[in-house]
């Protein structure tokens, strides 16, 4: 069986769209989880690597506050200040008073001293040095600790080195036993930072008799503090490929780093790609930033703040290596959709075009009755499931033969009805003019200039006559009649002849108002006009017909100059229900005797001839219609060359 593709291509998109749509669900869940399992397993590691760093450090702070309160050292101190004071003073070169170092050989160092310092600069200890100050801020000894050399610690009371770490200008003014710490900083012999603690006989004593000052080598604490928060791995690892910890100081310096190389190096320098990473680790306390690796990967930054040592600590992850496992198993998961889905469509595809076939067939039938084959009929085999379907379509078929035959001859009759009614409301209003003319006649019968009047109205109605008579002959396309082609005619001719026939002869029951300029040049078919006017003003004198009105016809110029006609009346007006629902249509009137076709016919006129008709009506107020029509002396320009059809 021949396949047909559009049909597969539809059916294989339904059933991958689903499969699809699942997979690559799978795949973003599968990522999604496995970028916060890499941030949950980063802020772990951060947070204990700070922890570690702060419980070292806590704990060699404490150890330096411990080793300031001994009594070997306040002993020493108390000692060394009292034979300081029994010097004699010398005048410096500014007139201020010092006083003579203390001659101190390494020997005067107390025995009990010197094992309690010993103690602390131990091969696991993350001090360097031990310096004691007096209260001039003069040194009086440094212990040094010397690594695989005998002795292990080296104390010297005199010639200090230029290096030699200092006591912090805050300790003399804070309470004593208050550890002031610098922040971390390259040196050339590695990262360390200075902890200084002030020396009293009581804790919170303002006057301080010397300070002792840590040097601390910040690479073992930072060693330490990797290895106990699990970073160990990333601090021995050279290649960045499984990721990276570094530390930076406050100038962007590096302070840690995995690679021994990029030690104490600006990061913008050794580490370019480092850089937005590194910037922002300077501008804030913690977040997250990616960034692409010297391999091309992409890494996972996340960074925070150690306070006590004013460095910046981020740890760095392959966000590649991370995701991995869940791209292999979205993009396994996509293979598997398109897999499934292949023969799932063919299958579909070979039940539907099966199960189709009859409903082809159908349709066929179908689109051929509809192009106007009546003729055709509709085969179908029995085992068919549209058989019935078939039957009944063709039952159809033949009904709709016969009703077609049907309408045809009722068409006929109703283009008779049809035109039967225009002209029975056309004889209406010609009987109307008619009737008043001779209610009038017997009135005023020997009034000369009414009997001519009488005669030139008498000889209209019957030229109307003759007129509707010779439409019975003629076809007609609306129920108005063929529109012939608009042309310049003069609306005040027409007003005063129709105004004549129908609007004099109620002179005496009804008020007539008249309004009308010199000359009023409309493009319009002036026959059909005519009507129009003759409708208007009928209604309106019916409109009053059961008491005295006021029947007002006015004609002009609009604002934007276009002419127009006016007729209104005192009647009852009609509703608001009646205008929206009624007003217009054919065969609907609020008279009794009306046909109803007489505003309609009006409306159909008057757009025929490009112009419109508007109302203005309230129960009880009256009625006023006005017709607005397009101008002649703007529009004999758009009629130079002959209308191909006529207006409808």
């Amino acid at each position: 069986m021949f396949v047909r593709p559009k049909l597969f291509l539809t059916l294989l998109g339904l059933c991958l769209a689903p499969l699809v749509l699942f997979a690559l669900f799978y795949y973003w869940n599968g990522v999604r989880i496995s970028e916060a399992r890499l941030v949950s397993d980063q802020e772990a590691r951060l947070a204990d690597f700070k922890n570690q760093v702060n419980k070292v450090f806590g704990e060699d702070r404490d150890e330096l506050v411990s080793l300031s309160r001994s009594s070997p050292f306040l002993d020493y101190i108390r000692l060394m200040n009292q034979a300081k004071n029994s010097l004699p003073l010398l005048q410096s070169t500014e007139n201020a008073e010092i006083r003579n170092p203390i001659p101190n050989p390494g020997n005067e160092i107390p025995l009990d001293l010197k094992i309690r310092i010993a103690t602390v600069l131990n091969a696991q200890s993350h001090f360097s040095s031990i310096s004691l100050f007096d209260f001039d801020k003069h040194p009086l000894f440094v212990a040094e600790r010397q690594t695989g050399a005998d002795p292990p610690v080296v104390f010297q009371t005199s010639d200090f080195r230029s290096q030699q770490p200092q006591s912090d200008p805050r300790v003399w003014s804070a309470p004593a036993a208050t550890p002031i710490n610098s922040a971390a900083a390259s040196t050339p012999v590695g990262v360390h930072m200075t902890l200084t603690v002030g020396l009293a006989e009581k804790k919170d004593a303002r006057t301080l008799q010397g300070a002792v000052v840590g040097d601390l080598n910040v690479d073992r604490i930072f060693s330490t503090a990797a290895i106990g928060s699990g970073l160990s791995t990333l601090v021995s690892n050279r290649k960045p490929d499984r990721g990276m910890f570094i530390v930076l100081d406050r100038t962007g310096r590096i302070l840690y780093h995995g690679n021994e190389a990029l030690k104490h190096q600006p990061a913008s320098e050794s580490m370019p790609y480092f850089q937005p990473v590194a910037s922002r680790m300077l501008s804030s306390e913690q977040g997250q930033q990616n960034f692409t690796g010297p391999d091309g990967n992409e890494y996972a930054a996340l960074f925070g703040h150690i306070q006590p040592m004013d460095v910046s600590v981020a740890v760095a992850t392959n966000h590649d290596q991370a995701i991995a496992d869940a791209r292999r198993a979205g993009r396994l998961g996509l293979l598997i959709s398109v897999l499934l889905g292949l023969p799932t469509g063919m299958l579909l595809t070979r039940y539907w075009q099966r199960s189709a076939r009859g409903i082809e067939r159908v349709t066929e039938g179908v689109v051929a009755i509809a192009g106007g084959r009546l003729d055709h009929r509709i085969e179908a085999r029995s085992s068919d499931d549209l058989r019935l379907l078939a039957d009944n379509v063709n039952i159809m078929t033949e009904k709709m033969r016969d009703q077609i035959a049907r309408e045809a001859e009722t068409r006929q009759f109703q283009s008779f009805v049809r035109l039967s009614a225009i002209l029975t409301h056309d004889l209406k209003n010609a009987i109307e003019a008619l009737s008043l003319t001779v209610t009038n006649m017997e009135r005023h019968f020997d009034d000369h200039e009414f009997r001519a009047d009488a005669m030139k109205t008498l000889s209209t109605a019957t030229g109307n006559l003759r007129t509707l008579v010779a439409r019975l002959s003629n076809p007609v396309s609306t129920l108005s009649g063929e529109h012939k082609r608009p042309t310049p005619v003069d609306l005040v001719p027409l007003l005063k002849r129709v105004i004549s026939t129908t609007a004099q002869p109620a002179s005496e029951q009804h008020e007539i108002k008249i309004d009308l300029p010199q000359s009023l040049f409309a493009l319009v078919d002036g026959e059909r006009m005519i009507k129009v006017i003759e409708n208007l003003i009928i209604n309106a004198l019916e409109a009053m017909a059961e008491k005295r009105g006021t029947l007002i016809i006015m004609a002009g110029k609009t604002e934007d100059g276009k002419p127009f006609f006016s007729v209104a009346d005192t009647g009852e007006g009609m509703s608001q229900r009646f205008i929206e629902e009624s007003l217009f249509r054919p065969f609907a009137t609020t008279k009794k005797k009306g046909v109803g076709l007489g505003l309609y016919t009006c409306k159909e006129v008057v757009q025929a001839n490009g112009g419109s008709i508007h109302l203005d009506s309230r129960r009880g107020a009256g009625t006023t219609f006005k017709v607005v029509l397009p101008s002649a002396a703007i529009d004999e320009r758009g009629y130079e060359q002959p209308l191909s059809q006529s207006h409808g």
